[in-house]
């Protein structure tokens, strides 16, 4: 009995699409280092809410010790009660330290004292600080722009320098850093100004540092969230333009506790673009240039898919800015 034409097509690819799967993902096990954080001393930036907090918690669940960095002592303390209640073990740590990542200064200090609290350096390390104050361009300050960049962008990128440095001096094995940047960090429209910029420059600093730290055998991921539903995205909606509520349209905040879930997958699965989403896959995979992907054969369709909705949704964003009042 002969196969018909078409089915032999089928099988074809078929068999194509199950040698491609596994031959990358054999790939990613061989090439990634496994995440492992237990009894690891992970520096969490933003520690005391949102997503660096329900981090933290879902870090200590999984054995590690971990170390939060915010501004405020007292939202710091309250925030390690919930915690430590996470624990499952008694030997496990929660460290605290107030320090401000826009400030040089206030970034060694704060690695320099985790390094003493804790009795060894951060070996993961999560930088979850950050701010978003949406406005029409014209009704910034400079000052606007010069805040958000020290905020967004220094503060990762001081403490990624730092802990780099630790890592290498005290050579630590299978040494991580996170970056947070934001599906902002993938596209932009009308209102963001001065947030969107600062997340693709993380974008660009972990693309290079990805590559850079591979020499001292720390891995770099970086995280790309949509809403998050923390005291950061209510004032964020206090100040956003109606243009950008309507581009952005029904956009759920995802609860800060499935967001540092879906973060913990991505690690364990060893991805290094991050997201939360379907349409975050979709961006990712439309504007992954040369990094590595998650899965190639997945990818490359989700990036087929991406191009024509993002002309489409291009031409929407343009539609909603040109009659904006």
């Amino acid at each position: 009995m002969s196969v018909p034409a078409w089915a032999s097509v089928l099988i074809a690819l078929g068999a194509v699409a199950v040698v491609a799967l596994s031959a990358d993902h054999l790939y990613n096990r061989i090439t990634r280092n496994p995440f492992k954080p237990a009894k690891k001393h992970c520096f969490i930036t933003g520690g005391s809410t949102g997503l660096g907090k329900s981090l933290a918690m879902e870090l200590i669940k999984k054995g590690a010790n971990v170390t939060i960095v915010a501004r405020r002592q007292s939202e710091l303390d309250k925030a390690a009660r919930e915690i430590e209640t996470c624990k499952i073990n008694e030997d496990q740590r929660v460290v605290t330290i107030s320090a401000d990542m826009t400030s040089k200064e206030d970034v060694v200090r704060a690695l320099e004292e985790a390094k003493v609290k804790m009795g060894v350096v951060p070996e993961i390390v999560c930088t979850c600080a950050g701010a978003s104050y949406p406005k029409n361009f014209c009704d910034y300050t400079l000052d606007d722009f010069e805040y958000l960049t020290k905020l967004n962008y220094l503060g990762q990128a001081y403490v990624a320098h730092q802990a780099t440095i630790m890592m290498r001096d005290n050579n630590v094995k299978n040494g991580k850093i996170v970056f947070v940047s934001s599906m902002l960090g993938l596209l932009s429209f009308a209102g963001y100004a001065t947030y969107s910029p600062t997340k693709f420059a993380v974008r660009g600093l972990a693309d290079t540092l990805r590559n850079e730290l591979k020499r001292y055998n720390i891995d770099v991921h970086i995280f790309f969230p949509g809403n998050i539903d923390s005291p950061g995205y209510v004032v964020e909606n206090s100040t956003k333009p109606d243009v950008t509520k309507t581009i952005e349209g029904l956009s759920p905040a995802m609860d800060p506790k499935d967001c540092a879930k879906a973060l913990l997958s991505g690690l364990y699965s060893g991805h290094y673009m991050i997201t939360t989403e379907f349409i975050g896959e979709l961006l990712r995979c439309a504007t992954r240039g040369v990094n590595p992907s998650n899965n190639y054969f997945i990818d490359s369709l989700l990036a087929l898919i991406a191009q024509p909705v993002g002309s489409i949704y291009a031409l929407f964003m343009d539609f909603v800015a040109k009659r904006a009042k």
